[in-house]
């Protein structure tokens, strides 16, 4: 089938650059991408945005995601352009000085970062400090000035120019808005006579494609997720608690290197297994019914989505088997059809989504002989990357490099059914790589591996 197509190519260069990966890093560590990487995309930036302005980014502070009980993330946006995960840092980019019709190059990069406080150290450990030896070349950044410095180096910048791009609008799902707002705040008292434009767009634009670095670390992410899978279908069982198997999975993936869940684990069984972001995972399986469990791994900051359903005594019931055998139907007919040019969303003969739709709405009836179309009530696809739902224009063709999810669902709560099927997929130039190959999709294998067999 196409959608098993390997692109040796691909591999090849996947493989370079995951040797890349880990010659950089140390036990323990974080893994990110060669600084030259995060160069090219500032420089990018200043010519996508055609060099009219500046950039101004803000890291996240401590505060702003709840460190004290969770451990620090980045600013997606923030971390995509520099390559930086510690807080309270800021990035200033300033274009050189070019004619009009000319491209726009980057002229000054500066990372602006906190300067070393012993009494704070004592709790959270060292930190880089813009005085280290080191600074830049630990950064990949031209400059590293003390972020007291912003504000001068901001005003002077803007004699040349009179816009700052910067965030304005918020990831959907991030809850970041009073972030965003907050940082608009400080901008227009530090520069109340600079026009602000929102940066998210062409940084958007950047994030749709993957590249080779950030496949490496989707796939690692995807790896670890799917043996959380493989060890929950060992687990499921009547009398299961559904805590206890979102644990195990979120236990197995991290002790793979994961740092955190991409989203709260989803385990979902019996009337559950039809409301779609549960996540109360409160409730003790029975024997006859299926689970839902919608549960991955993001890895240095990289995420993966995946789903399985699952009968929980191990054996579907005929009804089980026959919606199962519809989404997979449905997954397997839309996974056949992807390949650059067509699209994830409502789009026609082109629109992957219609294709599982019409599939699931032409397969089986619900118990009033309705078609089952009615019941699949959210979107196939959307993209993964730093976020769960990276940004993504929907209206956008496929693109080699895109990595999306494949999830199509029917869920049925008069019958207590809920059944989701998801995988993902990587876009190569002649159809997909299915990175989540390695867990069991088809009812007979998810029974024989429940069986112990």
């Amino acid at each position: 089938m196409q959608f098993r197509i390997l692109c040796k190519t691909l591999v090849v260069a996947t493989l370079t650059v995951a040797a890349s990966l880990g010659a950089m890093l140390s036990a323990g560590a974080w893994e990110r991408e060669p600084l030259s990487v995060f160069h090219e995309r500032r420089a990018r930036l200043i010519r996508d945005t055609g060099g009219d302005g500046v950039v101004v980014l803000y890291g996240y502070r401590d505060a702003d995601v709840a460190a004290s009980v969770t451990s620090f993330r980045q600013n997606e946006q923030f971390y995509y352009l520099t390559g930086w995960n510690e807080p309270d840092a800021i990035m200033l980019l300033v274009p050189k000085a070019h004619p009009p019709g000319a491209e726009a190059e980057l002229g000054k990069e500066i990372l602006y970062i906190p300067a070393h406080d012993p009494s704070e150290e004592k709790w959270t450990g060292p930190k880089l400090s813009p005085d280290d030896s080191d600074a830049t070349a630990r950064t990949g950044f031209q400059t590293v000035h003390d972020t007291s410095q912003f504000a001068t180096d901001l005003q002077a910048a803007l004699k040349g120019a009179s816009r700052v791009y910067t965030e304005l609008s918020a990831q959907p799902e991030s809850g970041e808005d009073y972030f965003q707002a907050d940082m608009a705040r400080n901008l227009r008292g530090i520069a109340p006579q600079a026009a602000l434009a929102d940066v998210r767009l062409p940084v958007a634009h950047m994030r749709a494609v993957k590249s080779p670095g950030e496949i490496v670390l989707i796939r690692r992410a995807v790896e670890a997720s799917v043996d959380a899978h493989l060890a929950a279908m060992k687990a499921v069982k009547p009398g299961a608690w559904e805590y206890q198997i979102a644990a195990l999975m979120q236990y197995t993936f991290e002790r793979e290197g994961c740092e955190w869940p991409s989203y709260p684990p989803i385990v979902g069984s019996g009337f559950f297994s039809t409301v779609l972001h549960y996540d109360g995972n409160s409730r003790q399986m029975q024997d006859g019914e299926v689970v839902v469990m919608d549960v991955a791994g993001s890895y240095s900051g990289y995420t993966s989505d995946i789903t399985r359903t699952l009968p929980v005594n191990g054996h579907f019931t005929p009804r089980q088997r026959e919606i199962y055998e519809i989404v997979l139907g449905a997954q397997n007919a839309a996974l056949e059809a992807a390949k650059p040019g067509m699209y994830m969303g409502r789009h026609g003969v082109k629109g992957l989504y219609e294709i599982a739709y019409d599939y699931i709405n032409t397969h089986g009836k619900d118990l009033h002989g309705q078609p089952l179309g009615q019941y699949f009530i959210h979107g196939l696809s959307h993209p993964i990357g730093l976020n769960v739902h990276d940004p993504l224009d929907y209206n956008q063709e496929l693109q080699p490099g895109m990595v999306i999810t494949m999830e199509p669902g029917i869920y049925l709560p008069e019958e207590k059914l809920g059944v989701r099927i998801e995988d993902d997929i990587l876009i190569v130039p002649n159809g997909i790589e299915l990175l989540s190959r390695r867990l069991p999709r088809t009812v007979d294998e998810i029974e024989k591996l429940m069986s112990g067999k």
